[in-house]
């Protein structure tokens, strides 16, 4: 199941260029009951990984403007942080609450705003 999971994971990753994190999260979280705070520290872990051969692929299609993308990382960088820090001192239910109701959000506003 692991590496079917995985192979889905990075797939997503692949196709979509986002998403690969939500579906690791729910996987090791519902599936393998691993603690909610944990998975999200290892998926800090693992998606900027996964991510550079898509990164890689994407730069060699399409022109970048590297000074703004630095800046996007650098800001990335610094609320990531803060992010973590915050997630670090919350339960776990309530993270998990807090994810779906942001993913539900999303795609509501995804399927219903957006044309």
């Amino acid at each position: 199941m692991d590496i079917v999971a995985n192979i889905i994971i990075g797939f997503t990753n692949g196709i979509f260029s986002s998403g690969a994190g939500q579906i690791l999260l729910l996987y090791y979280i519902y599936f393998k009951k691993y603690d909610s705070k944990d998975i999200r520290n290892l998926s800090l872990i693992i998606m900027p990984l996964i991510s550079i051969p898509s990164l890689i692929y994407y730069f060699s299609k399409i022109e970048i403007n590297t000074k703004e993308i630095t800046i996007l990382c650098i800001i990335s960088i610094i609320f990531g942080t803060i992010g973590n820090t915050i997630m670090k001192k919350m339960k776990s239910n309530i993270l998990n609450l807090i994810s779906g109701v942001i993913l539900v959000a999303i795609t509501a506003i995804n399927m219903w705003c957006v044309k």
